[in-house]
């Protein structure tokens, strides 16, 4: 029987792989509603995407800290309570992030195809919750965790 201490190393590490790569893939479907990326070389858009996921995932493994720090406990049961906190804190800090991003710094411009909720994105605004979501799931999935 594996104990808890050797399967939180296997859940982190399961989930920022997990998270990259799910979010790798959303990034590079939706980043094609982007003002200039449909027109970038693949020299440029593949690293500025894995670049990207890289940031996602460290977002989604800080959401996942702050949201075991709020329940005080790092490996748990998947709850609704447990998800509908995660997925809230998700949105908000997507919606923060897009939101400065787009209409604070003008960092980034969205294509006319761009689904757009309040001014923002409504894909990155999904964004980390759905691949956070789907993360979490997977890497206890991948780390045998099992509630108790």
């Amino acid at each position: 029987m594996e104990t808890a201490g050797r399967k939180t190393p296997v859940f982190f590490a399961s989930l920022w792989i997990v998270a990259f790569f799910l979010n790798f893939f959303w990034e590079c479907l939706h980043g094609l509603l982007y003002q200039d990326h449909p027109q970038m070389k693949a020299i440029i858009y593949v690293p500025m995407m894995v670049e990207m996921a890289f940031y996602d995932a460290v977002a989604v493994s800080g959401l996942y800290l702050f949201h075991a720090l709020v329940f005080r406990s790092l490996l748990r049961g998947n709850t609704v309570s447990h998800i509908a906190v995660f997925f809230l804190a998700a949105i908000i800090t997507a919606a923060v992030v897009e939101y400065a991003a787009v209409h604070l710094m003008h960092a980034w411009y969205y294509l006319p195809s761009m689904p757009t909720v309040a001014g923002i994105g409504l894909l990155p605004l999904l964004q980390l919750a759905v691949t956070g979501v789907a993360s979490i799931f997977a890497a206890e999935r991948l780390s045998s965790h099992k509630a108790a």
